[in-house]
């Protein structure tokens, strides 16, 4: 089924693009669909390993070599026996994150220890994570990540190569320094905290934006589609709703309730340019948001320009509490 459309010469939306005040910098309806495009993965690098990186490796074999002579020689070790063999290995990866050549050492140090057991390592390991992983191959996975907290947490207090197994000690060894919150941490525990709440709102504010602007633009669009199909109803029936209201949550459920929109399935005829329509679809609010969030994440526009285009839109076509409600949220964003 193919789509008629009926235009008139001009509407209020493409009145509002040609009349946009260019000190302002007010976008086009048009300009805030554009999608957002990522980089493109780097090409693989050569397999030649260069002889500085197969010492640094050579390095590594002798500290694993010495950790499993400790496990060997050293039945009832000390924890003091450990430290050190810790302070050694934060020592190398000092060395090596400070190497100019650490990508090419770490790269070689995972190639190899895939061969050896015959697992992968983590895209975004950190240095600590693959020296330990590499020396201390025998340890379990939460042992070797508390070692890995460990020297991070030691670099980021600046502790020194030769006082990283004081430093154990001081906290009573690598479960006390895991547990202890540092003051860098809780700061950036919180900084953490405070950009999730941020992206958070941000994602809602834009899902908030989109569904306004797909509702505007539908009011004052002067195309119609001639559709006379079955539009499916994705929405589930609400299982509490043949309780007692007594029972039953004065909110609606958004899982259960009809979406504003009805999403078409089309296909392009290549000869003829129009758009057979294969479905509608209607989903439940609570899907139909992630769907409209989706998409707002991949425009590339900013919230002030996304919500400075809604409201010269609305205003438009006469939304004008609408576009008041947003006005003070434009200025602080």
């Amino acid at each position: 089924m193919t789509i008629s459309t009926k235009q008139t010469p001009a509407s209020p939306a493409a009145e509002f693009a040609a009349v946009m005040n260019p000190t302002g910098a007010t976008p086009a309806v048009s300009n805030v669909f554009r999608p957002k495009f990522g980089l493109g993965k780097a090409g693989a690098g050569s397999t030649a390993v260069a002889p500085s990186v197969e010492r640094a490796v050579g390095t590594a074999d002798q500290l694993a070599q010495s950790y499993q002579k400790l496990r060997v020689d050293l039945l009832d070790r000390t924890d003091q026996a450990l430290w050190e063999m810790l302070q050694e290995t934060y020592g190398f990866t000092r060395q090596v994150e400070s190497s100019v050549q650490k990508n090419d050492i770490r790269k070689e140090l995972i190639r190899k220890i895939q061969l050896r057991d015959s697992q992968g390592v983590a895209s975004n390991a950190s240095i600590d994570a693959v020296v330990v992983r590499y020396v201390f191959a025998n340890l379990s996975r939460q042992t070797r990540n508390n070692y890995t907290i460990a020297m991070e947490k030691a670099r980021a207090l600046d502790i020194p190569v030769t006082g990283f197994a004081s430093f154990l000690a001081d906290h009573g060894g690598v479960g006390g320094v895991v547990d202890t919150v540092f003051d860098h941490e809780a700061e950036e525990q919180s900084t953490a905290k405070e950009l999730a709440e941020a992206k958070a709102m941000e994602k809602t504010t834009r899902t908030q934006l989109i569904t306004r602007l797909f509702a505007a633009m539908a009011h004052d669009s002067h195309k119609e589609l001639d559709y006379a199909g079955e539009v499916t109803d994705w929405v589930l029936p609400d299982p509490k709703a043949d309780k007692p209201k007594s029972t039953t949550s004065a909110k609606p459920d958004p899982r259960y309730q009809k979406g504003t929109f009805v999403f078409f399935v089309t296909l392009r005829n290549s000869e003829t340019g129009s758009f057979r329509v294969a479905q509608g679809n209607v989903f439940d609010q609570a899907y139909e948001q992630q769907l409209l969030a989706s998409i707002a994440e991949r425009m590339d526009v900013s919230i002030p320009d996304l919500s400075a285009t809604v409201q010269g839109l609305e205003r438009s076509i006469g939304f004008g509490a609408l576009a008041a409600n947003d006005a003070e949220r434009l200025e602080q964003a």
